[in-house]
């Protein structure tokens, strides 16, 4: 890609909302991404960005950001600490030494528990190809530790729809316009669907359940 000649790069956000806004990122020259916003020629996200995706920018490139492992430092108390003050719990330690800690941990549990004891917990926090149900998968299968369905976070409202529905199904974004009424029970669009809002609010009416 030839960043000088691609000012504006299209792409989508890979946040399990899961509603993959589409964006549009600035880039200069040197590879630098800019501006974020969202992108208006999508028909459905018709160029809206969250609160959090909007200032994506300023986490990537803070001086804050962390670039390398850290580590609990000797005797340092537990709990939350005040804001600023995490360099008098942890200390930076090379990448080397971060991970022959943690395959000596993980080792020793296996010898000890047997691989199965190890459980990875995660989902998607942002579903790309290689962050998400990639390389830890691998890695996890061949030490052998115990598999999680990883739809924890989701099972409950798939199986409430195969047991309503008999199948799990939705509705098109584009198709709720033809609809001549719409019941949102225990829902909030407004707030929560914010892309399914511009095509429901004339036909929408709220339902909210007290228990």
């Amino acid at each position: 890609m030839s960043y000088a000649t691609s000012e504006n790069c299209q792409a989508v956000c890979s946040h399990d909302c899961p509603d993959s806004c589409a964006v549009l990122v600035s880039v200069d020259e040197a590879g630098k991404a800019t501006r974020i916003q969202g992108d208006p020629s999508h028909p459905v996200t018709r160029g809206f960005l969250c609160g959090k995706v909007a200032k994506y920018l300023d986490r990537v490139y803070s001086p804050a950001r962390l670039l390398q492992p850290m580590r609990r430092a000797r005797g340092a108390a537990k709990g939350k600490m005040p804001l600023g003050r995490e360099a008098e719990v942890f200390e930076p330690i090379g990448w080397d030494e971060a991970l022959d800690l943690i395959a000596e941990r993980l080792s020793s549990i296996t010898q000890q528990h047997g691989p199965e004891s190890i459980l990875p917990y995660s989902y998607a926090g942002t579903m790309g190809v290689l962050g998400y149900g990639s390389m830890d998968r691998r890695f996890f299968h061949r030490l052998g530790a115990s598999r999680l369905d990883r739809t924890i976070c989701a099972t409950a409202g798939g199986d409430a729809l195969v047991s309503v529905y008999g199948k799990k199904l939705g509705t098109d974004p584009e198709h709720f316009r033809h609809a001549r009424y719409i019941i949102a029970w225990a829902a909030n669009i407004h707030g929560n669907n914010v892309h399914l809002w511009p095509s429901s609010k004339k036909r929408a009416a709220m339902a909210h359940d007290s228990w």
